[in-house]
């Protein structure tokens, strides 16, 4: 009984960390990135050019490019993954609306200001979605879905979306506009990562569970990243296992905590800062040969 009613506080306390997470970012863009022209990346950016050439609603613009990047990931990647980023996918759009129209605060002038203001604000929202469990979906679902489809990589796919949202808004936005927008993606980037791991980059797990090897197919298949096995004893009870060493990018760190809570509440977690990942997976493609 215990176990389930800690299970239902646990699902309770994710579902608040994105509806907080997601208001903060449709707060970023409703309060301040809209209404001072900056340019946007994502599909925010997005429905910005659509909004300018179908004249439609930001919001419902944004609802309508959710809807079909839902489809698309349906068709690629399959109805688990579209469960974890349904929500956020509608959710923000109707938070998105709120602000535009019912701005609760008065936005200063001072449009430096007002880009701080704005990478903290969609920092923080993202790195809380990410560290609730949930996806914060978009233009993540075409990189994703290509990379399980043709084994892309995920980054690359990313940057050139959001660099080509930023280039088609370029042909109408002023050089401070641009550059202000640009820097808000730089300080959003920097701040999800404190938010979700303290640091940047890659991170370094290491787990010591009894029931390790249902951990480890749990992280190769639902988390789909890579594992080593060590060799380990217990110092007390001086019981053979084997500790779990894992890779992983910062944006999967709240799943693997649910998932391995869900396996063994007991289990003990390292979590490592870690810069520089090379090797397959990292610096080359995790199926093909360096060379």
């Amino acid at each position: 009984m215990n176990k389930e009613k800690n299970k239902l506080v646990g699902h309770a306390i994710s579902f608040i960390e994105m509806l907080v997470g997601t208001a903060m970012c449709a707060a970023a863009f409703g309060l301040v990135i809209i209404p001072q022209g900056f340019v946007a990346g994502g599909v925010t950016g997005l429905a910005v050019i659509l909004g300018n050439i179908t004249g439609i609603p930001l919001s419902a613009a944004v609802l309508a490019i959710n809807v079909a990047l839902l489809g698309f990931g349906w068709w690629a990647v399959g109805r688990a993954f579209i469960a974890k980023t349904v929500a956020v996918s509608f959710i923000f759009p109707v938070m998105l609306e709120f602000f535009l129209r019912y701005p609760l605060v008065s936005i200063s002038k001072d449009n430096l200001l007002c880009t701080f203001v704005a990478g903290a604000l969609l920092g923080i929202g993202t790195g809380i979605t990410l560290h609730s469990g949930a996806s914060s979906g978009g233009l993540d679902i075409i990189a994703i879905s290509l990379n399980k489809k043709f084994k892309t990589s995920v980054e690359l796919v990313m940057n050139i979306c959001n660099v080509s949202v930023i280039v088609l808004q370029a042909i109408h936005q002023s050089l401070p506009e641009i550059l202000y927008g640009i820097l808000v993606m730089f300080i959003t980037g920097f701040i999800v990562g404190k938010v979700v791991t303290y640091g940047t980059g890659e991170i370094q797990v290491i787990i010591f569970s009894e029931d390790y090897e249902k951990v480890r197919r749990a992280l190769i298949d639902d988390l789909d990243v890579g594992v080593t096995l060590l060799t380990g004893e217990s110092g007390y009870k001086k019981i053979e296992f084997k500790p779990i060493l894992s890779i992983m990018p910062y944006e999967k760190v709240g799943e693997m905590k649910r998932i391995i809570k869900e396996i063994d509440p007991t289990a003990f977690i390292i979590i490592n800062e870690v810069h520089s990942v090379l090797g397959r997976g990292y610096s080359y493609d995790r199926y093909s040969s360096p060379n």
